[in-house]
């Protein structure tokens, strides 16, 4: 009877030991799947601001809108994708960009 019990409360330990690689093994997927989209979105607000870099080197002032520089400076944003905010502050003051990627 004895040598029953040892093998229940094995199996249950190799059961729970089996459940939690699992679930360790799901977060781990998820934490790399929100990393890879929080690097698209850093890339899509660099993209935006390295535009507005160029901008202001050709113009001599910054962008007034995000529109000025997807019509002039070929910057392409998937709206569908993304919600972005461009904050002009001034013509020599870089804009604040923020992006945010939609659910």
């Amino acid at each position: 009877m004895k040598k029953n019990r040892v093998s229940d409360r094995t199996m249950l330990l190799s059961a729970m030991l089996f459940i939690l690689i699992i679930v360790w093994f799901l977060v781990s997927v998820g934490n790399t799947d929100k990393a890879a989209r929080e690097k698209q979105c850093s890339s899509v607000e660099s993209e935006i601001l390295n535009g507005a870099v160029l901008c202001y080197s050709i113009e001599g002032e910054y962008p007034p809108s995000l529109s000025y520089l997807e019509e002039n400076y070929g910057i392409k944003i998937n709206s569908d994708k993304y919600i972005v905010g461009y904050d002009y502050f001034g013509a020599n003051i870089r804009p604040t960009v923020t992006v945010i990627e939609r659910e």
